[in-house]
């Protein structure tokens, strides 16, 4: 395959002072009401700032760099060449060519779920190519470091460990996994169509990730409808008792009272009684249903449980290294586990350690994403669970130094824009996460892998 190597998997020795960079899931692209990407200043300066760096780069777009099922057209390559072609992108895709041209610069595209076309379909890779923003395309990306050879830092998108967007064979175009139908069929077509009522915008949805699978979507419809109808509900409430009151002070007023409006008092505020009650009973009882509901999925399906794709990406991930198994992007792989383990696609950037009993240990780090994500927070009482905006941008760094090989976790912090109606802004009063401060990129986490001994005949000397 011209500019990739024939079985996906990419294998590079680097020099000492080469900048690896791996950053996943911007998700560009999309047709109109369905495109999700935000952040295309961010990323820009991301790039221009790497551009100025001293030294080789590799940079490897980690999988979902396109969003391919969100574009609408065939299966040529043209909508690709529309996407590097708008003017929201213009300055973005000016960045990475000029990265790309740059001396001691090179640029690897990695495909995930969402952008898998790439890898069967060569006129996509041809505009990539001809637009001078890629250098080689594959499946699963290895190198390690000339002093460094048994530090091996590996990196594949990481859908392989979601059962519901697991694609078996790459080059199949009809090899369509149950996540990719979810979005064609289901999301895509509500962004694409009149999708926004009084009070909810269904466009939304795409931002609570992920879309496939999962009980986030519909959780968070719920609970939209639950707070709008409870909000209308306290509206009314209140202008009953504000009915109330002024009847009350009418009354009072009358000298010796009316029983005429007496009664009419009486039974007023007895059916604002009933009506605070039913409500109480409605809230509880839709409250305990949610829950029964999410409890049943999670036990009949435990990959539907919230919060499952992140602990279960990185369980996967560390019962294979401990098990000694090849990842799933390069079956073929020998010789030592990897030092570094990078990933993406569950949107949550995160990275930690696996100690093993010989001493050798390996970083595990997923990139995150580039994205607005609309984040649950737990709300008083019970309620359904309220989603937040916020911007998550992130990328992984990996270096060869003294000590060893270093990862590092960096974060892009930037505001959100928080218009939640008051009902909600009341159901989780005083939990509203702070909004990140305004800042340059910041390092987040290290960690280094000490240097291991060189290997003789595939085993450490």
């Amino acid at each position: 395959m011209a500019g990739g190597a024939a079985d996906g998997v990419i294998r590079e020795e680097l020099p000492d002072d080469t900048l690896l960079v791996f950053l996943s899931d911007t998700h560009i692209g999309g047709a109109a009401g369905s495109d999700i990407f935000e952040s295309a200043v961010e990323l820009t300066l991301l790039l221009e700032d790497l551009n100025h760096h001293h030294g080789p780069v590799e940079l490897v777009l980690a999988g979902d760099f396109l969003d391919l099922l969100r574009m609408e057209g065939d299966s040529s390559g043209d909508r690709v060449a529309a996407t590097i072609a708008r003017p929201e992108y213009r300055e973005l895709f000016r960045a990475l060519q000029a990265f790309a041209v740059a001396p001691g610069h090179r640029v690897v595209y990695l495909v995930g779920n969402h952008d898998a076309e790439v890898w069967w379909n060569p006129q996509i890779r041809r505009s990539l190519n001809e637009a001078g923003l890629v250098d080689v395309f594959g499946l699963s990306y290895t190198a390690s470091f000339r002093s460094l050879p048994a530090q091996l830092v590996y990196c594949e998108h990481g859908n392989q460990f979601d059962p519901a967007n697991t694609i078996v064979d790459y080059a199949n175009p009809l090899d369509t996994p149950v996540g990719t139908h979810v979005l064609t069929e289901m999301i895509r077509p509500i962004g694409s169509g009149a999708a926004t009522t009084v009070g909810l915008n269904l466009r939304e949805v795409s931002y609570v990730f992920p879309v496939a699978a999962h009980p986030g979507p519909a959780e968070w419809i719920a609970g939209r409808i639950f707070y709008q109808f409870l909000g209308q509900v306290l509206r009314w409430l209140l202008v009953l008792l504000g009915f109330l009151a002024v009847a009350y002070l009418a009354y009072e007023g009358i000298s010796g009272g009316s029983p005429v409006l007496r009664s009419v008092l009486t039974e007023t505020t007895y059916g604002v009684a009933v009506l605070v009650f039913a409500l109480a009973v409605v809230f509880f009882i839709s409250r305990r249903t949610t829950q029964d509901v999410l409890t049943t999925l999670a036990a009949r399906f435990p990959w539907l449980a919230p919060g499952s794709e992140r602990s279960r990406e990185e369980r996967a991930i560390r019962q294979l290294l401990e098990d000694g198994r090849s990842p799933p992007m390069a079956p073929d792989m020998s010789g030592p586990a990897p030092a570094v383990f990078v990933s993406g696609h569950t949107y949550a950037p995160a990275i930690s350690e696996l100690a093993r009993a010989d001493g050798s240990r390996t970083v595990i780090v997923n990139t995150g994403c580039w994205l607005r994500q609309l984040q649950p927070v737990p709300a008083w009482l019970g309620g359904p669970p309220v989603f937040v905006p916020t911007f998550v941008h992130s990328h992984a760094r990996v270096r060869c130094g003294p000590e060893g090989v270093s990862v590092e976790l960096w974060d892009h912090p930037r505001p959100a824009e928080r218009r939640l109606p008051w009902i909600e802004r009341v159901a989780i009063a005083g939990r509203m996460p702070p909004q990140p401060p305004a800042t340059e990129p910041r390092l987040v986490a290290r960690r280094t892998v000490v240097r291991r001994p060189p290997l003789v005949n595939g085993a450490p000397r």
